[in-house]
């Protein structure tokens, strides 16, 4: 079984896109009932935690059915080229195209803005762990520039013939050895380290922890499904029943491996081994949610900027109605943009390659 069998991670990754979509949509609620969206969903942020579980659970399976040499690497690179490009391009485009357009050009501010999300470039050192301005144009895109500067090291390292201990090393190099070779005390916090450089904050950020966990998870995965599925399916249950009482309470809700993220590995570990047991009572509907999640990810916070301005226009402000309508419309276009954007160079990235069949990676 591989993870494009796992039903329950799926629906996670719909659920973890869900939460950060809520989040931002939270205010149309704060407006009319002042404290109420930030009750409900002030937690949503840290889906993003889950996300980078997610990959690095993934992409250890990924690589452990990728040969070793150029060949896999090259293999590996361009199905995740396929994966993220094309639908990340396209929304970008049609976000510049709703935002000003060319009326861009005219700020600064704004253009360096644009430049950093054509080229996934982080700009802001003392931003930390965005290293982008996450509230302008497409901020929501902070996120990617992690998970490419993962799959680049994952990439490389599948060249080489001891690729996991070379990754242990790189990743020893650059989260311990270098913050503490340039007089920095070592943490475990998502603020990371102050550098000048906005790349050397973002390599060193303890956000890459998540993926790191997450690959031990997956390191782990032939194990987990030894153990007994349904007594996992209560500790899955117990782990849901955890994370709504942290979570209300307001604690744990940062990012970081010792805040939301011990939530989520917690939670990942058991829907895994649960996966025996609870696979074939997932909703369909949850395992579509999981199949447009990056789409949904990218696109949801066009409610709030681009197409948000054409809901003012026709009075729609805010409150219980525009929330609705955002939520609605962000699902709709995700479709739109998985099946007519992802759904196509999913099946290049099909035909990219023979070994490799993991859904969503």
């Amino acid at each position: 079984m591989n993870s494009s069998e796992l039903r329950g991670l799926q629906a996670l990754r719909g659920l973890a896109a869900m939460s950060v979509m809520l989040f931002h949509f939270r205010w149309n609620l704060n407006d009319v009932y002042p404290g109420v969206g930030d009750r409900l969903f002030g937690w949503g942020a840290t889906g993003v935690d889950l996300f980078f579980l997610i990959s690095g659970f993934v992409i250890t399976l990924t690589m452990q059915r990728t040969p070793t040499g150029i060949s896999g690497t090259i293999h590996f690179l361009k199905r995740r080229i396929l994966r993220i490009f094309p639908v990340y391009y396209i929304i970008l485009l049609i976000t510049f195209l709703l935002s000003g357009a060319m009326s861009i050009f005219h700020y600064p501010d704004k253009l360096v803005n644009l430049i950093s999300a054509i080229l996934f470039q982080p700009v802001y050192p003392d931003h930390a762990p965005f290293y982008v301005d996450d509230g302008g144009m497409y901020g929501i895109r902070w996120t990617l520039n992690y998970e490419i500067y993962f799959y680049l090291i994952i990439g490389l390292s599948i060249f080489t013939p001891r690729r996991w201990t070379g990754i242990a090393l790189y990743f020893l190099l650059t989260l311990f050895l270098l913050p503490v070779m340039s007089g920095y005390a070592f943490t475990l916090s998502p603020q990371g380290y102050p550098y000048a450089s906005p790349w050397l904050g973002l390599i060193t950020n303890p956000m890459i922890f998540l993926f790191l966990e997450g690959m031990i998870v997956g390191l782990l995965y032939p194990l987990l499904k030894k153990l007994p599925a349904k007594l996992m399916a209560v500790a899955f249950t117990g782990s849901v029943i955890l994370a709504i009482v942290i979570f209300k309470n307001n604690q744990l809700i940062g990012h970081g491996v010792t805040s939301s993220g011990l939530v989520y590995a917690l939670m990942l570990v058991c829907i895994i081994g649960a996966e025996k047991a609870i696979g074939k009572y997932i909703p369909r509907s949850l395992v579509a949610l999981g199949n447009i999640s990056f789409s949904l990810y990218l696109i949801h916070t066009l409610m709030n900027t681009g197409i948000g301005k054409r809901f003012e226009s026709l009075g729609i402000e805010s409150g219980v109605s525009r929330f609705t309508l955002s939520v609605v419309l962000s699902l709709v276009l995700a479709w739109l943009a998985w099946r007519y954007v992802e759904q196509p160079f999913y099946a290049k990235r099909k035909g990219a390659g023979k070994w490799v069949s993991v859904a969503g990676n």
